[in-house]
């Protein structure tokens, strides 16, 4: 959910520099293609980053079970890119990458002089009128963990990652923003909101692909959706513009094995939208 509203405050500052313009050199990746990653390469998941930072894993491993993310701070965060190698040529292939997602807002936070919470909050959260989304200071279930209580993470390296707490009303709001812009009056936001499901390839023999969202294209109308979880909450969203459906379902559970609350809420979405589809 985080990552589809990073996305837009991308749209909102800055959209076609290439990493090697945000980062000192000394930390572009390992490799013959990390000058070559743009900021647009982080927001498709096709940069050929790792699925998590170097160095996560033994941050932490004494709170992998409850907050793998909590120990892993900012100042890790360019050490971990130095670190990395490209997988492939940025473009040509999707790989799903926290980290990469995660430097996405670091960058855009950097860009905008202040943190990611506030660059969010003023940009993208306040202009849509969404209270109750936000990274820190609202009220918020508790979640749970194979039926036993957990705290919520905390991600102060990668808040681009998965930071964001939201509302059911909120994430809904959005989704009707999302399925027709022209109800917005900001012209900025109208504009990101179309711009970042339109879509894009990103080299030659790539795929295309909108900004974050994946898409699956079915008789009459296209579904968008996005999914994710952390140990003790899990969420979907998705929407088709036309005919307009949208659908938002969250728990505080942790993701199930099989993922089957995030299979149920898709089928949900597919058939409000209309018959067909696999």
């Amino acid at each position: 959910m985080t990552k589809t509203f990073t996305v837009l405050l991308l749209l909102l500052l800055l959209l076609a520099e290439p990493l090697s313009r945000c980062v000192p050199a000394w930390v572009l990746p390992r490799g013959p293609h990390g000058a070559a990653i743009t900021l647009e390469h982080l927001a498709t998941h096709t940069a050929g980053l790792p699925r998590l930072p170097p160095g996560l894993l033994p941050a932490g491993a004494r709170s992998w079970y409850s907050n793998p993310y909590a120990h892993y701070t900012p100042d890790r965060l360019l050490d971990s890119l130095a670190r990395s190698r490209v997988r492939h040529r940025p473009g040509t292939r999707v790989g799903y990458s926290n980290f990469g997602m995660g430097l996405l807002g670091h960058l855009l936070a950097e860009r905008a002089s202040t943190d990611y919470a506030s660059a969010l909050q003023t940009h993208v959260l306040r202009p849509l009128h969404l209270a109750d989304t936000g990274c820190d200071g609202l009220a918020q279930a508790t979640g749970h963990l194979r039926g036993r209580p957990r705290p919520p993470w905390s991600i102060p390296a990668l808040p681009g990652a998965g930071a964001l707490r939201s509302s059911a009303r909120d994430l809904l709001t959005c989704l009707r923003y999302l399925a027709e812009p022209t109800r917005l009056p900001d012209g900025s936001l109208r504009e990101a909101m179309t711009e970042v499901l339109r879509l894009r390839a990103l080299s030659n023999d790539g795929p295309r692909l909108p900004l974050a969202w994946n898409r699956r294209g079915l008789p009459g109308r296209d579904l968008y959706f996005h999914a994710g979880g952390t140990r003790s909450f899990t969420a979907f969203t998705g929407f088709t513009p036309h005919p307009e459906t949208a659908v938002v379902a969250l728990t505080n559970t942790n993701p199930t094995l099989h993922g089957t609350f995030i299979q149920q809420a898709y089928l949900l979405l597919r058939g409000l939208s209309g018959p067909g589809g696999p």
